[in-house]
């Protein structure tokens, strides 16, 4: 099966809300870290008019919708693909998720698990906390900047933290990997990562600095798509693209500052004798006939593990993993790579469906 395969950054700020970089300087950044689209979502708010082509990237507006009033504050929904503002429903997620769906879009949640910070990072914890809701798509199963400020223990690790900032990312939240583990025997839920980005400077006694700034952001926490379909400079066909991937689960999250994960493969073949062959990419369901392969392809050696409902069924150290199972269940995979001592979290991918 051929694939395209694209790069995007989701879940970042500019100065429509409270970031500190414009539209402009935000996709001329994107363009030289060699993004091939990305989704701005200001807070509560909708820019029409700006989606298109800018030199080597897509621009797509979306909007992070959350009720400003809420104490304490939570439930940020990412909402993408619309033709109209949702924040008129932010008091009420519910409404928020049935609101982009009504008009053709569809959302995630925000950071969904996050940790209580030092009082001295002055950043609350926003996690969700609406879990009755239904009708979104997925989590953002990675966000940089989430995990950032709740990796950090106390003042002096602050201060070496954001001048060395590799040292601090491990990858997604464990708890928010078992929820997406629970969510999955329910129902098909997809995950992206995002980093959040702002581009704030932060102040701690004399010091101050820019906390990850937009160009070293956009080098880190991305969602790459599958497609087979190419862009084609049109911007009707190629917003198409990129929204039916993440809708459907074509796309993988990674930490590109690791390592270019551009290549890396997760799929399924299923038949036996005398039945027709059938294949699967990540986020798409196979049928189970007499027994499934399944495969992983990187681009670079990683500490690869096969998870089947949460649970590692294998496990391999290289460039490959080969696994032949006759049990249904939902299927995905994490990539681990080594950096300065420690294992991190290189590559999520959205499962393939065993039914």
């Amino acid at each position: 099966m051929n694939l395209n395969e694209y790069v995007g950054h989701i879940h970042l700020h500019t100065t429509y809300s409270d970031g500190v970089a414009t539209i402009e300087e935000v996709v001329r950044i994107a363009n030289r870290a060699g993004l091939d689209f990305i989704i701005p979502t200001d807070h509560n708010v909708l820019i029409k008019g700006l989606d298109g082509w800018y030199e080597n990237t897509l621009l797509l507006m979306g909007e992070e919708v959350h009720d400003q009033q809420r104490q304490p504050e939570s439930s940020h929904y990412l909402a993408l693909n619309l033709k109209e503002d949702v924040a008129p429903y932010a008091q009420d997620p519910q409404a928020v998720i049935n609101a982009v769906n009504a008009q053709g879009g569809f959302g995630f949640l925000a950071h969904p698990i996050e940790y209580d910070a030092p009082p001295f990072v002055e950043e609350p914890n926003l996690s969700w906390r609406d879990w009755q809701v239904s009708g979104y798509t997925g989590l953002e199963l990675w966000n940089y900047m989430s995990e950032f400020k709740n990796r950090v223990p106390n003042k002096a690790a602050a201060i070496l933290f954001c001048y060395f900032p590799r040292l601090v990312m491990l990858g997604p939240h464990i708890e928010t990997l078992a929820k997406w583990d629970e969510l999955l025997q329910d129902k098909k839920t997809v995950v992206i990562g995002g980093s959040d980005a702002h581009g704030n400077t932060y102040r701690l006694g004399p010091l101050s600095r820019v906390v990850q700034p937009y160009d070293y952001l956009f080098r880190t926490v991305n969602t790459h798509i599958l497609s087979q379909e190419v862009f084609d400079g049109q911007l009707a066909h190629d917003k198409r693209v990129v929204y039916d991937a993440l809708r459907e689960g074509r796309c993988f999250v990674a930490y590109d500052l690791l390592g270019d994960t551009r290549g890396f493969r997760f799929t399924a073949t299923s038949g036996d004798a005398g039945r027709r062959t059938s294949r699967a990419i990540m986020g798409q369901e196979i049928a189970l006939q007499g027994e499934v392969s399944l495969e992983v392809h990187s681009p670079r050696r990683a500490d690869i593990r096969l998870l089947r409902d949460g649970r590692i069924v294998a496990r391999r150290s290289g460039k490959s993993l080969r696994w032949t199972t006759s049990q249904k269940g939902v299927y995905r995979v994490e990539a681990y790579r080594p950096f300065l001592l420690k294992k991190r979290g290189w590559v999520f991918t959205n499962p393939i469906y065993v039914r």
